[in-house]
């Protein structure tokens, strides 16, 4: 990917005629409109994880993140609070046809495992001090207050109902997460803003900056992760302080092959 040090112009991305941009969003949508298994919109979102969570905060996703031998993530995020360390904002995802409630009011069954996963997340951590440290090194282990995790529960479609948004927020609101729609990422698709050269405040080579504002980057799987863990790396300041590594770290999507302008 860097071995020419080639500056790209990701700013081009943003052009209406912007044809990755255009096709990726319609390849999700119509993802989205077609009754398929959690899998391929998982493998849909880990291939483009650039695409739906890159920012400044944000340049990596780890999918897939195991939580001891009982517990799996679907996302985690590695949002960069800079001298405050590391958010991790822990994603579960469900499918864009699940319910949120049944006709009774009474949550869905999907939504009820999805809630039943966060709490499940949520106390390892509180249990696992010593886990937490090792593989989601930061500032603070806290869970409830101060917290250095988030919790977000992706499932169904967007809805117009009062009553549905009322209870979902109610939800969220009293454990402490965020429940949002399929539709959300769609927005992060449509809303997604590019840089060319990152602000990192370093003394690194331009094609340094230029490469960690990359949004092809696939997320990287548990294994990978651990691996970075195991080198003890300095989670203030964390892109700052790593780029060159999570640059390496990352693999890429073949989309790139579309960009051709560059600066």
């Amino acid at each position: 990917m860097n071995e020419n040090h080639r500056l790209y112009d990701w700013i081009s991305l943003e052009e209406e005629n912007s044809e990755v941009i255009s096709s990726l969003i319609q390849r999700w949508e119509n993802m989205l409109n077609s009754n398929l298994k959690e899998q391929e919109y998982h493998q849909f979102i880990n291939d483009h994880a650039g695409f739906f969570f890159g920012n400044h905060d944000c340049y990596l996703t780890i999918s897939k993140l195991k939580l001891g031998s009982d517990y799996e993530t679907d996302f985690v995020n590695v949002i960069d609070q800079r001298s405050n360390g590391i958010i991790y904002e822990f994603i579960e995802i469900e499918k864009p046809g699940s319910s949120l409630f049944a006709s009774n009011g009474v949550p869905a069954k999907d939504l009820n495992n999805a809630v039943q996963q966060i709490r499940d997340w949520k106390r390892f951590l509180i249990e696992n001090k010593a886990w937490f440290r090792k593989y989601l090194p930061s500032q603070t282990t806290r869970i409830i207050n101060n917290a250095g995790a988030t919790f977000t529960i992706i499932i169904g479609r967007r809805t117009n109902s009062l009553f549905e948004i009322e209870k979902r927020n109610q939800i969220a609101d009293e454990l402490r997460i965020n429940i949002r729609s399929f539709d959300y990422l769609t927005d992060l698709l449509k809303r997604r803003k590019f840089f060319n050269i990152a602000c990192l405040d370093t003394d690194k080579e331009l094609w340094i900056e230029n490469q960690i504002e990359n949004p092809f980057y696939k997320a990287i799987n548990d294994s990978q992760w651990r691996n970075f863990c195991s080198k003890k790396f300095n989670w203030t300041h964390f892109y700052k302080n790593n780029c060159e590594e999570i640059i390496q770290l990352r693999e890429y999507n073949d989309l790139i092959e579309q960009l051709k302008d560059t600066i």
